[in-house]
Protein backbone atom coordinates (compact mmCIF):
# COMPACT_ATOMS: atom_id res chain seq x y z
CA UNK A 1 0.00 0.00 0.00
CA UNK A 2 1.28 3.09 -1.31
CA UNK A 3 0.74 6.24 1.65
CA UNK A 4 1.80 10.22 1.38
CA UNK A 5 1.10 13.09 3.18
CA UNK A 6 1.36 16.42 1.44
CA UNK A 7 1.51 19.41 3.80
CA UNK A 8 0.07 22.44 1.98
CA UNK A 9 -0.49 24.76 4.56
CA UNK A 10 0.18 25.52 8.25
CA UNK A 11 3.76 24.38 7.91
CA UNK A 12 5.77 26.15 10.03
CA UNK A 13 3.09 28.50 9.99
CA UNK A 14 -0.39 29.14 12.38
CA UNK A 15 -2.93 29.62 9.61
CA UNK A 16 -4.29 27.91 6.06
CA UNK A 17 -4.28 24.56 7.47
CA UNK A 18 -4.30 22.00 4.57
CA UNK A 19 -2.65 18.48 4.77
CA UNK A 20 -3.45 15.73 1.77
CA UNK A 21 -3.26 12.03 2.67
CA UNK A 22 -2.95 10.00 -0.70
CA UNK A 23 -4.24 6.15 0.90
CA UNK A 24 -3.48 3.59 -2.34
CA UNK A 25 -5.32 6.60 -4.55
CA UNK A 26 -7.75 7.72 -2.47
CA UNK A 27 -7.06 11.30 -1.91
CA UNK A 28 -7.99 12.40 1.11
CA UNK A 29 -7.85 16.26 2.14
CA UNK A 30 -6.96 17.52 5.97
CA UNK A 31 -8.70 20.97 6.63
CA UNK A 32 -9.07 23.92 3.85
CA UNK A 33 -8.18 27.12 5.90
CA UNK A 34 -7.30 30.35 5.02
CA UNK A 35 -3.66 32.12 5.41
CA UNK A 36 -4.58 35.18 7.30
CA UNK A 37 -2.32 37.97 9.44
CA UNK A 38 1.15 39.38 8.57
CA UNK A 39 1.52 40.15 4.62
CA UNK A 40 -1.85 40.35 3.25
CA UNK A 41 -0.56 40.72 -0.40
CA UNK A 42 1.40 37.15 0.24
CA UNK A 43 -2.09 35.76 1.77
CA UNK A 44 -4.17 36.72 -1.12
CA UNK A 45 -1.96 34.57 -3.50
CA UNK A 46 -2.01 32.16 -1.40
CA UNK A 47 -5.10 32.07 -1.04
CA UNK A 48 -5.96 32.17 -4.33
CA UNK A 49 -3.72 28.22 -5.47
CA UNK A 50 -4.20 24.94 -4.56
CA UNK A 51 -0.88 22.73 -4.25
CA UNK A 52 -3.29 19.95 -5.87
CA UNK A 53 -5.81 19.94 -8.28
CA UNK A 54 -9.66 20.43 -6.15
CA UNK A 55 -11.34 18.30 -8.75
CA UNK A 56 -8.95 15.19 -7.85
CA UNK A 57 -9.83 15.02 -4.16
CA UNK A 58 -12.12 12.64 -3.09
CA UNK A 59 -13.24 13.43 0.71
CA UNK A 60 -12.32 16.60 2.86
CA UNK A 61 -12.42 16.18 6.89
CA UNK A 62 -12.74 19.62 8.66
CA UNK A 63 -11.70 19.35 12.41
CA UNK A 64 -13.15 22.62 13.26
CA UNK A 65 -14.54 25.54 11.89
CA UNK A 66 -12.12 28.19 12.65
CA UNK A 67 -11.10 29.95 9.44
CA UNK A 68 -7.87 29.46 9.52
CA UNK A 69 -9.29 25.94 9.25
CA UNK A 70 -12.33 25.87 7.21
CA UNK A 71 -11.49 29.31 4.92
CA UNK A 72 -10.71 27.75 1.73
CA UNK A 73 -13.66 25.25 1.30
CA UNK A 74 -16.14 27.19 -0.96
CA UNK A 75 -12.67 27.91 -3.33
CA UNK A 76 -12.20 24.15 -2.96
CA UNK A 77 -15.43 23.61 -4.53
CA UNK A 78 -15.73 26.55 -7.03
CA UNK A 79 -12.65 25.71 -8.26
CA UNK A 80 -13.69 21.47 -8.91
CA UNK A 81 -13.97 19.46 -5.69
CA UNK A 82 -17.02 17.35 -5.71
CA UNK A 83 -16.38 14.55 -3.15
CA UNK A 84 -18.12 14.39 0.73
CA UNK A 85 -17.38 16.97 3.70
CA UNK A 86 -17.49 14.88 6.98
CA UNK A 87 -17.32 17.17 10.33
CA UNK A 88 -19.77 16.89 13.37
CA UNK A 89 -23.10 18.46 13.75
CA UNK A 90 -21.99 21.13 15.92
CA UNK A 91 -18.68 22.25 13.61
CA UNK A 92 -21.37 22.36 10.50
CA UNK A 93 -23.60 24.43 11.71
CA UNK A 94 -20.86 27.12 13.26
CA UNK A 95 -18.79 26.62 9.92
CA UNK A 96 -22.28 27.86 7.86
CA UNK A 97 -21.80 30.95 9.85
CA UNK A 98 -18.29 31.40 9.97
CA UNK A 99 -18.07 31.10 5.92
CA UNK A 100 -21.00 33.42 5.26
CA UNK A 101 -19.32 35.83 6.99
CA UNK A 102 -15.72 35.50 5.35
CA UNK A 103 -17.51 35.92 2.06
CA UNK A 104 -19.07 39.31 3.35
CA UNK A 105 -15.88 40.28 4.38
CA UNK A 106 -14.42 39.50 1.09
CA UNK A 107 -17.05 41.61 -0.65
CA UNK A 108 -17.00 44.43 1.38
CA UNK A 109 -12.77 44.86 0.85
CA UNK A 110 -13.55 44.12 -2.83
CA UNK A 111 -16.19 47.29 -2.62
CA UNK A 112 -14.00 49.48 -0.75
CA UNK A 113 -10.63 48.72 -2.55
CA UNK A 114 -12.62 49.68 -5.87
CA UNK A 115 -14.30 52.65 -4.59
CA UNK A 116 -11.58 54.10 -2.48
CA UNK A 117 -8.13 52.82 -4.76
CA UNK A 118 -9.76 51.84 -8.07
CA UNK A 119 -8.18 48.54 -7.87
CA UNK A 120 -9.95 45.21 -8.66
CA UNK A 121 -10.38 42.41 -6.27
CA UNK A 122 -12.25 40.00 -7.48
CA UNK A 123 -13.21 37.71 -3.61
CA UNK A 124 -12.31 34.45 -3.68
CA UNK A 125 -15.76 33.60 -3.44
CA UNK A 126 -19.51 34.43 -2.55
CA UNK A 127 -22.48 33.56 -0.33
CA UNK A 128 -23.35 31.73 -3.48
CA UNK A 129 -20.52 29.66 -3.56
CA UNK A 130 -21.06 29.50 0.03
CA UNK A 131 -24.57 28.12 -0.07
CA UNK A 132 -22.94 25.30 -2.83
CA UNK A 133 -20.46 23.70 -0.76
CA UNK A 134 -22.96 23.42 2.30
CA UNK A 135 -24.65 20.66 0.63
CA UNK A 136 -21.05 18.59 0.68
CA UNK A 137 -21.65 18.14 4.19
CA UNK A 138 -21.96 15.28 6.12
CA UNK A 139 -22.44 15.10 9.77
CA UNK A 140 -21.21 12.36 12.22
CA UNK A 141 -20.92 12.43 16.38
CA UNK A 142 -18.06 11.22 18.69
CA UNK A 143 -16.93 7.69 18.81
CA UNK A 144 -18.83 7.35 15.43
CA UNK A 145 -17.07 5.05 13.29
CA UNK A 146 -17.60 5.41 9.40
CA UNK A 147 -16.61 4.20 6.47
CA UNK A 148 -14.84 6.51 3.83
CA UNK A 149 -13.95 4.34 1.08
CA UNK A 150 -13.10 0.73 0.69
CA UNK A 151 -10.17 -0.36 3.40
CA UNK A 152 -10.41 3.16 5.13
CA UNK A 153 -12.80 4.19 8.27
CA UNK A 154 -12.72 7.22 10.29
CA UNK A 155 -13.35 8.32 14.29
CA UNK A 156 -13.65 11.50 15.63
CA UNK A 157 -12.85 12.26 19.07
CA UNK A 158 -13.14 15.80 21.39
CA UNK A 159 -10.41 17.80 20.51
CA UNK A 160 -11.33 20.38 23.36
CA UNK A 161 -10.64 23.45 21.57
CA UNK A 162 -13.84 24.69 20.33
CA UNK A 163 -17.41 23.24 20.14
CA UNK A 164 -17.63 20.32 17.77
CA UNK A 165 -13.93 20.30 16.50
CA UNK A 166 -12.16 17.05 16.65
CA UNK A 167 -9.35 14.70 17.13
CA UNK A 168 -9.59 12.66 13.51
CA UNK A 169 -8.63 8.93 13.94
CA UNK A 170 -8.27 7.45 10.35
CA UNK A 171 -7.94 3.87 10.29
CA UNK A 172 -6.43 2.00 6.86
CA UNK A 173 -5.47 -1.81 6.08
CA UNK A 174 -2.46 -2.53 4.00
CA UNK A 175 -1.04 -6.08 3.28
CA UNK A 176 0.60 -5.58 7.00
CA UNK A 177 -3.01 -4.87 8.50
CA UNK A 178 -4.59 -1.90 10.34
CA UNK A 179 -2.81 1.12 10.45
CA UNK A 180 -3.77 3.64 12.04
CA UNK A 181 -3.22 7.90 11.34
CA UNK A 182 -4.07 10.56 14.12
CA UNK A 183 -4.61 14.45 12.84
CA UNK A 184 -5.49 16.45 16.17
CA UNK A 185 -6.18 19.63 14.29
CA UNK A 186 -5.56 21.86 17.06
CA UNK A 187 -5.61 20.14 20.32
CA UNK A 188 -7.17 21.75 23.38
CA UNK A 189 -7.06 22.18 26.96
CA UNK A 190 -8.21 20.67 30.20
CA UNK A 191 -10.40 22.09 32.64
CA UNK A 192 -11.65 24.65 30.29
CA UNK A 193 -14.98 26.59 29.99
CA UNK A 194 -17.98 24.80 28.22
CA UNK A 195 -15.45 22.47 26.72
CA UNK A 196 -14.81 18.64 27.23
CA UNK A 197 -10.81 17.55 28.07
CA UNK A 198 -9.44 16.67 24.57
CA UNK A 199 -9.89 12.80 24.50
CA UNK A 200 -6.65 10.90 24.85
CA UNK A 201 -6.01 8.54 21.59
CA UNK A 202 -3.66 6.06 23.57
CA UNK A 203 -2.03 4.42 20.07
CA UNK A 204 -1.28 5.28 16.31
CA UNK A 205 1.48 4.14 13.57
CA UNK A 206 1.87 8.39 12.59
CA UNK A 207 0.93 11.50 13.89
CA UNK A 208 -0.11 14.78 13.11
CA UNK A 209 0.11 17.54 15.39
CA UNK A 210 -0.22 21.13 16.05
CA UNK A 211 2.71 23.21 17.78
CA UNK A 212 0.70 26.34 18.14
CA UNK A 213 2.39 26.84 21.90
CA UNK A 214 5.83 24.32 21.58
CA UNK A 215 7.15 26.59 24.12
CA UNK A 216 5.84 27.97 26.39
CA UNK A 217 3.69 27.35 29.42
CA UNK A 218 0.12 28.79 29.86
CA UNK A 219 -1.18 30.25 33.53
CA UNK A 220 -3.23 27.83 34.77
CA UNK A 221 -7.25 28.35 34.35
CA UNK A 222 -8.19 28.08 37.85
CA UNK A 223 -5.94 31.57 38.67
CA UNK A 224 -8.40 33.23 35.80
CA UNK A 225 -11.75 34.37 37.73
CA UNK A 226 -9.71 36.03 40.46
CA UNK A 227 -7.30 37.70 38.33
CA UNK A 228 -10.35 39.10 35.98
CA UNK A 229 -12.05 39.73 39.04
CA UNK A 230 -9.33 42.33 40.34
CA UNK A 231 -8.88 43.63 36.74
CA UNK A 232 -12.54 44.82 36.22
CA UNK A 233 -12.87 45.88 40.15
CA UNK A 234 -9.51 48.43 39.48
CA UNK A 235 -11.07 49.76 35.92
CA UNK A 236 -13.69 50.32 37.24
CA UNK A 237 -12.93 52.11 39.94
CA UNK A 238 -10.74 54.52 38.02
CA UNK A 239 -13.95 55.30 35.52
CA UNK A 240 -12.70 53.01 32.98
CA UNK A 241 -13.56 50.81 30.37
CA UNK A 242 -11.95 47.15 29.64
CA UNK A 243 -11.77 46.81 25.66
CA UNK A 244 -11.45 43.30 24.43
CA UNK A 245 -10.68 42.13 21.36
CA UNK A 246 -13.07 38.74 20.75
CA UNK A 247 -12.13 35.91 18.73
CA UNK A 248 -16.34 35.51 17.89
CA UNK A 249 -16.02 31.07 18.33
CA UNK A 250 -15.47 30.21 21.29
CA UNK A 251 -12.89 32.54 23.50
CA UNK A 252 -15.95 34.94 23.07
CA UNK A 253 -18.11 32.33 25.16
CA UNK A 254 -15.44 31.27 26.93
CA UNK A 255 -15.02 34.88 28.25
CA UNK A 256 -18.65 35.57 28.60
CA UNK A 257 -18.94 31.79 30.87
CA UNK A 258 -16.38 33.53 33.55
CA UNK A 259 -18.36 36.84 33.45
CA UNK A 260 -21.40 35.22 34.27
CA UNK A 261 -19.67 32.90 37.10
CA UNK A 262 -18.39 36.34 39.03
CA UNK A 263 -21.40 38.19 38.38
CA UNK A 264 -23.88 35.40 40.16
CA UNK A 265 -20.97 35.04 42.85
CA UNK A 266 -20.82 38.66 43.14
CA UNK A 267 -17.64 39.19 42.78
CA UNK A 268 -17.19 41.95 40.24
CA UNK A 269 -19.01 45.45 40.16
CA UNK A 270 -22.46 45.68 38.61
CA UNK A 271 -21.54 47.63 35.08
CA UNK A 272 -22.90 46.64 31.33
CA UNK A 273 -21.34 43.70 29.17
CA UNK A 274 -21.45 44.64 25.51
CA UNK A 275 -20.67 42.07 23.34
CA UNK A 276 -20.06 43.40 19.90
CA UNK A 277 -20.39 40.84 17.36
CA UNK A 278 -23.37 40.36 14.75
CA UNK A 279 -21.51 36.94 14.23
CA UNK A 280 -20.66 36.25 18.53
CA UNK A 281 -24.10 36.81 18.44
CA UNK A 282 -25.42 34.22 16.52
CA UNK A 283 -22.62 31.92 17.37
CA UNK A 284 -23.76 32.02 20.64
CA UNK A 285 -27.19 31.19 19.64
CA UNK A 286 -25.65 28.28 18.02
CA UNK A 287 -23.72 27.37 21.68
CA UNK A 288 -27.28 27.14 23.12
CA UNK A 289 -29.17 24.68 19.73
CA UNK A 290 -25.90 22.25 20.59
CA UNK A 291 -25.88 22.62 24.26
CA UNK A 292 -25.24 18.85 24.23
CA UNK A 293 -21.81 19.00 23.55
CA UNK A 294 -21.03 21.11 26.71
CA UNK A 295 -19.18 19.49 29.89
CA UNK A 296 -20.40 18.22 32.74
CA UNK A 297 -19.42 21.19 34.69
CA UNK A 298 -21.45 23.24 32.43
CA UNK A 299 -24.61 21.29 32.88
CA UNK A 300 -24.01 21.51 36.60
CA UNK A 301 -22.97 25.37 37.51
CA UNK A 302 -26.09 26.55 34.51
CA UNK A 303 -28.62 24.19 32.94
CA UNK A 304 -29.11 22.30 35.69
CA UNK A 305 -30.35 25.57 37.04
CA UNK A 306 -32.31 26.27 34.23
CA UNK A 307 -29.58 29.34 33.23
CA UNK A 308 -27.75 29.68 30.48
CA UNK A 309 -23.95 30.22 30.62
CA UNK A 310 -24.05 32.88 27.87
CA UNK A 311 -26.96 35.23 28.49
CA UNK A 312 -27.90 36.74 31.93
CA UNK A 313 -29.14 40.20 33.52
CA UNK A 314 -25.77 42.95 32.45
CA UNK A 315 -24.89 41.16 29.43
CA UNK A 316 -26.17 43.21 25.59
CA UNK A 317 -25.53 41.64 22.50
CA UNK A 318 -25.10 43.99 19.76
CA UNK A 319 -25.77 43.52 16.60
CA UNK A 320 -26.61 46.96 14.98
CA UNK A 321 -24.59 49.46 13.41
CA UNK A 322 -25.70 52.44 14.68
CA UNK A 323 -26.12 51.20 18.02
CA UNK A 324 -22.08 49.65 17.78
CA UNK A 325 -21.34 53.04 17.52
CA UNK A 326 -23.08 54.48 20.12
CA UNK A 327 -20.94 52.29 22.33
CA UNK A 328 -18.00 55.03 21.55
CA UNK A 329 -20.16 57.54 23.72
CA UNK A 330 -21.43 55.21 26.64
CA UNK A 331 -20.16 56.84 29.70
CA UNK A 332 -18.95 55.17 32.50
CA UNK A 333 -17.60 51.65 33.11
CA UNK A 334 -18.25 48.79 31.13
CA UNK A 335 -16.99 45.98 29.05
CA UNK A 336 -16.93 46.04 25.58
CA UNK A 337 -16.18 42.24 23.66
CA UNK A 338 -15.76 43.47 19.77
CA UNK A 339 -13.92 40.95 16.88
CA UNK A 340 -11.52 40.58 14.98
CA UNK A 341 -9.41 38.76 17.74
CA UNK A 342 -6.31 39.96 16.37
CA UNK A 343 -7.70 43.51 15.70
CA UNK A 344 -6.85 43.17 12.30
CA UNK A 345 -10.47 43.92 10.99
CA UNK A 346 -14.20 44.60 12.20
CA UNK A 347 -15.37 46.71 14.93
CA UNK A 348 -12.82 46.18 17.14
CA UNK A 349 -10.68 48.71 15.36
CA UNK A 350 -13.54 51.46 15.93
CA UNK A 351 -13.40 50.74 19.99
CA UNK A 352 -9.03 50.77 20.00
CA UNK A 353 -9.58 53.71 17.99
CA UNK A 354 -11.73 56.08 21.03
CA UNK A 355 -10.63 54.14 23.69
CA UNK A 356 -6.39 53.34 23.32
CA UNK A 357 -5.37 56.47 23.70
CA UNK A 358 -7.09 57.37 27.62
CA UNK A 359 -4.89 55.35 30.12
CA UNK A 360 -7.97 54.81 32.32
CA UNK A 361 -9.39 52.40 30.24
CA UNK A 362 -7.43 48.50 29.88
CA UNK A 363 -7.11 46.55 26.63
CA UNK A 364 -7.39 43.03 27.92
CA UNK A 365 -5.74 40.07 24.97
CA UNK A 366 -7.30 36.70 25.64
CA UNK A 367 -5.94 34.99 22.38
CA UNK A 368 -3.15 34.15 20.44
CA UNK A 369 -2.03 37.27 18.38
CA UNK A 370 -0.01 36.17 14.61
CA UNK A 371 3.00 37.80 13.94
CA UNK A 372 2.74 41.33 11.75
CA UNK A 373 -0.49 41.56 13.28
CA UNK A 374 -2.09 44.79 14.58
CA UNK A 375 -3.09 43.09 18.11
CA UNK A 376 0.87 41.55 18.27
CA UNK A 377 1.78 45.32 18.14
CA UNK A 378 -0.56 45.95 20.90
CA UNK A 379 0.80 43.01 22.93
CA UNK A 380 4.20 43.86 22.84
CA UNK A 381 3.58 47.55 23.84
CA UNK A 382 4.42 49.35 20.57
CA UNK A 383 4.01 53.05 21.41
CA UNK A 384 1.43 54.04 18.73
CA UNK A 385 -0.46 52.10 16.56
CA UNK A 386 -1.73 52.51 12.70
CA UNK A 387 -5.77 52.30 12.58
CA UNK A 388 -7.03 53.03 9.08
CA UNK A 389 -4.40 55.30 8.41
CA UNK A 390 -3.41 56.82 10.99
CA UNK A 391 -1.53 56.43 13.81
CA UNK A 392 -3.01 56.58 17.27
CA UNK A 393 -1.05 56.57 20.28
CA UNK A 394 -1.45 53.20 22.83
CA UNK A 395 -2.16 55.02 26.21
CA UNK A 396 -4.40 52.47 27.65
CA UNK A 397 -3.20 49.84 29.90
CA UNK A 398 -2.88 45.96 28.41
CA UNK A 399 -3.19 42.91 30.50
CA UNK A 400 -3.04 39.52 28.55
CA UNK A 401 -4.39 36.17 30.13
CA UNK A 402 -3.31 33.57 28.34
CA UNK A 403 -4.88 30.90 30.05
CA UNK A 404 -8.23 31.70 27.70
CA UNK A 405 -5.67 29.97 25.11
CA UNK A 406 -7.99 27.13 23.25
CA UNK A 407 -4.26 25.46 22.64
CA UNK A 408 -2.43 23.00 24.06
CA UNK A 409 0.90 24.62 25.61
CA UNK A 410 4.03 23.05 26.21
CA UNK A 411 3.53 20.89 28.88
CA UNK A 412 -0.12 19.29 27.16
CA UNK A 413 1.37 18.40 23.90
CA UNK A 414 4.07 16.40 25.14
CA UNK A 415 1.57 15.09 27.85
CA UNK A 416 -0.44 13.96 24.77
CA UNK A 417 2.48 12.86 22.46
CA UNK A 418 3.74 10.83 25.65
CA UNK A 419 0.30 8.62 26.00
CA UNK A 420 0.48 7.45 22.49
CA UNK A 421 1.96 3.95 22.33
CA UNK A 422 3.22 2.37 19.19
CA UNK A 423 4.45 5.68 17.33
CA UNK A 424 6.16 5.43 13.88
CA UNK A 425 6.33 8.77 12.66
CA UNK A 426 5.19 12.53 13.99
CA UNK A 427 4.59 15.29 11.80
CA UNK A 428 4.88 18.77 13.40
CA UNK A 429 2.44 21.23 12.12
CA UNK A 430 0.56 24.69 12.81
CA UNK A 431 3.09 26.56 14.61
CA UNK A 432 5.68 29.92 13.93
CA UNK A 433 8.85 28.10 12.67
CA UNK A 434 10.78 28.45 16.10
CA UNK A 435 7.44 26.72 17.74
CA UNK A 436 7.92 23.72 15.55
CA UNK A 437 11.72 22.94 15.93
CA UNK A 438 10.95 23.57 20.03
CA UNK A 439 8.17 20.17 19.66
CA UNK A 440 10.55 18.61 17.83
CA UNK A 441 13.30 18.84 19.88
CA UNK A 442 10.97 18.31 22.85
CA UNK A 443 9.80 15.13 21.77
CA UNK A 444 13.17 13.51 20.63
CA UNK A 445 14.88 15.07 23.55
CA UNK A 446 12.29 15.29 26.70
CA UNK A 447 10.16 11.96 25.73
CA UNK A 448 13.55 10.11 24.26
CA UNK A 449 10.99 9.70 20.93
CA UNK A 450 13.00 7.17 19.01
CA UNK A 451 10.97 7.22 15.51
CA UNK A 452 10.68 9.79 13.04
CA UNK A 453 9.80 13.26 13.77
CA UNK A 454 9.47 15.75 11.10
CA UNK A 455 8.75 19.34 10.53
CA UNK A 456 6.97 20.00 7.39
CA UNK A 457 8.05 22.39 5.06
CA UNK A 458 5.41 24.34 2.93
CA UNK A 459 4.34 22.01 -0.33
CA UNK A 460 6.53 18.86 1.18
CA UNK A 461 5.76 15.51 1.07
CA UNK A 462 6.58 12.24 2.86
CA UNK A 463 6.16 8.75 2.57
CA UNK A 464 4.53 6.95 5.47
CA UNK A 465 7.15 4.72 6.68
CA UNK A 466 7.03 1.20 7.59
CA UNK A 467 7.72 0.57 11.33
CA UNK A 468 11.87 -0.20 11.42
CA UNK A 469 12.49 0.10 14.69
CA UNK A 470 11.47 -1.23 18.19
CA UNK A 471 9.36 1.16 19.82
CA UNK A 472 10.33 2.62 23.61
CA UNK A 473 7.21 3.32 24.44
CA UNK A 474 8.38 6.86 26.18
CA UNK A 475 10.55 4.94 28.39
CA UNK A 476 10.19 6.67 32.37
CA UNK A 477 13.93 6.94 32.62
CA UNK A 478 15.27 9.20 35.40
CA UNK A 479 16.41 12.00 33.28
CA UNK A 480 12.83 11.72 31.41
CA UNK A 481 11.40 12.22 34.86
CA UNK A 482 13.67 15.70 35.99
CA UNK A 483 12.52 16.84 32.51
CA UNK A 484 9.08 16.63 33.07
CA UNK A 485 9.29 17.80 36.79
CA UNK A 486 11.37 20.83 35.30
CA UNK A 487 7.89 21.65 33.17
CA UNK A 488 6.23 20.88 36.34
CA UNK A 489 4.01 18.20 34.92
CA UNK A 490 2.91 15.33 37.00
CA UNK A 491 3.87 11.95 35.70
Amino acid sequence: MSITIKFCGAAQNVTGSQHLLNINGCRILLDSGLFQGGDREKNLELNKQFLFNPAEIDFLIISHAHIDHIGRVPLLVKQGFKGKIFCTRATFDLAELMLMDTAHIQSQEAQFLQKEQSEFMEPLYNQEDVIACLGLFETYEYFQKFKISENIWATFFDAGHVLGSMITVLEFKDENGLKKLVYTGDLGRKYMPILNDPYQINSADFLIIESTYASRVHDSFATVADRLAEMISRVAKRGGKIIVPGFSLERTQALVYVLHQLYNEKRIPILPIFVDSPLSAEISKVFEQNNGYYDKETFREFLAKKESPLYFKDIKYISAVDDSKNLNKFRGSCIIISASGMCEAGRIKHHLKYHMVDKKNLILVIGFMAAGTRGRKIVEGEKNISIFGEMYPLNAEVAVLNAFSAHADKIELLEYVKNISDLNQIFIVHGEENECLVMRDNIKNILKFNGKVDVADMGEEFVLEEKIFVSQNHSRSEEYLEEMNNLKLKV
